[in-house]
């Protein structure tokens, strides 16, 4: 397996964040790697690096999002934004390191929730793009 940073998907998941309102997510400690090699059924995994990780090495909470190529790649982009907001609703509002599981009793991440928030994003950057009307 091999990763190399992925500083045009960093770009997006930022841009995507800021438009959701997610001020809970530092995107300046959220690292974007794609991954070659990988036989995961999946189109992206999200890391958190664990509190105990954080207090031996001096640490701050830190996300990587690795994207599994070329599988990600050749989805639409439309598909992509989709996969990166179900990435960053894995990220909780303590920003604390840990991973927010697929259902839990305040957020259940399934399609359905990923739909609603892809539907506000566009909403946001249609607005942003052609102003108040």
């Amino acid at each position: 397996m091999r990763w190399e940073p992925a500083p045009d998907l960093h770009a997006r998941l930022a841009r995507i964040a800021r438009a959701l309102g997610f001020g809970h997510v530092d995107t300046s400690r959220v690292y974007c790697l794609r991954l070659y090699g990988a036989r995961a059924n999946a189109w992206a995994r999200i890391w958190g690096l664990p509190s105990v990780f954080q207090q031996a090495l001096g640490l701050p909470a830190a996300y990587a999002v690795e994207f599994l190529c070329p599988a990600f790649d050749r989805l639409p982009q439309d598909e992509q934004d989709r996969v990166i907001i179900h990435e960053l609703l894995h990220i909780p509002t303590t920003f604390s390191g840990g991973v927010r599981p697929e259902r839990s009793r305040s957020l259940r991440i399934d399609r359905r929730t990923v739909e609603r928030y892809y539907r506000r994003y566009r909403q946001v950057a249609a607005w942003g793009r052609s102003g108040p009307r």
